[in-house]
């Protein structure tokens, strides 16, 4: 990557895309290894371009995908709703709007 990019956010569109992006993720996640040839590429590879650093409420480092996937509903029934990686997301949530607001809101697709 060249020195004057700071950050890639990925497109992942549709089921192929999604079938893709797994594998593609996949083999990003191998490159953070503790083997020789990892640490012979860390020099080359700038880890934080494609994914966002952050540490857990237990303090463990965590590397995020800068990532949107889009997808049709059914495609999606494996993944969470909601991720509790960093903070409850009903906690603390902050105002916005202070017009007039309508919820809408569906079941979740069972797995």
């Amino acid at each position: 990557m060249s020195s004057g990019v700071r950050e890639v956010v990925t497109l992942q569109l549709g089921h192929y895309a999604g079938s893709v992006g797994a594998h593609w993720w996949g083999l990003q996640e191998a490159l953070f290894s503790s083997n020789s040839l990892a640490s012979d590429l860390d020099e080359a590879i700038q880890h934080d371009v494609l994914f966002r650093t952050g540490r857990t409420m237990q303090g463990r480092e965590t590397f995020t995908p800068r990532l949107i996937l889009m997808d049709l509903k059914e495609s999606l029934a494996t993944l969470k709703q909601e991720g509790y990686l960093y903070e409850d997301p009903q906690k603390n949530i902050p105002i916005a709007w202070r017009g007039n607001l309508t919820t809408h809101q569906q079941d979740p697709v069972p797995p």
